[in-house]
């Protein structure tokens, strides 16, 4: 039998991504479980609870997708493949991306940890950037801090992607490739010769 947390956590995730995460309450995850309220609380004090621990898995599947891609000497295709799986991943969460500004105004200690963590995926970005200087990928910066804004600017669409897919796309769920390709477009402008070459070339991954 499932340990009850994960059952606690599967049926909040299924409820939040069908109904919102705003238009479900713990009692009501409670009777989808088939346990008491006081049951579901000893282990889940709050929903704000519940978020942090649904977070936390969205962070272990990102440690361990940036395992499997490390060992990959290509970082153009390392981009690539981390932001096609990365995509699939917050997919498969959507409903804390679709609600992300509720979230992040409810639960100030989560809001506190993302900062946190998107201090290091600016460094992840930065090194990454870097690295495909270095392999005349990517063309030296025009002016200063270009880079610096443009990973801003990553930041800002990885925020907000899933949100315009569920407005603008006929089968959302059909999107992900789409809006991955979407979101790789942004460093086009930057590649050299060299660079843009590897990236047609890289397409194919996404057979659209």
């Amino acid at each position: 039998m499932k340990d009850v947390k994960v059952k606690i956590l599967e049926k909040a995730k299924k409820l939040f991504t069908d109904r919102g995460v705003s238009n479900v309450s713990i009692r009501e995850i409670s009777r989808e479980v088939g346990i008491s309220h006081s049951n579901l609380i000893y282990h889940f004090q709050d929903k704000n609870a519940l978020l942090t621990s649904l977070h936390q898995q969205i962070l272990e599947s990102a440690i361990q997708l940036n395992k499997e891609i490390a060992t990959e000497k290509d970082t153009l295709k390392s981009l690539f493949t981390s932001t096609l799986k990365g995509f699939e991943i917050i997919y498969d969460f959507r409903f804390f991306m679709i609600d992300f500004n509720l979230i992040m105004r409810e639960n100030t200690e989560l809001h506190q940890q993302i900062k946190e963590i998107e201090k290091l995926r600016f460094m992840m970005y930065d090194e990454k950037i870097s690295k495909m200087i270095d392999e005349n990928i990517i063309r030296k910066e025009a002016y200063e801090k270009e880079y610096d804004y443009l990973i801003t600017q990553v930041r800002i669409f990885s925020d907000y992607w899933v949100s315009s897919s569920q407005v603008y796309e006929r089968n959302p769920e059909l999107s992900v490739k789409k809006y991955a390709r979407f979101f790789l477009n942004q460093f086009y402008p930057y590649l050299t010769e060299k660079g843009r070459k590897s990236f047609d070339d890289l397409l194919s991954l996404f057979d659209l």
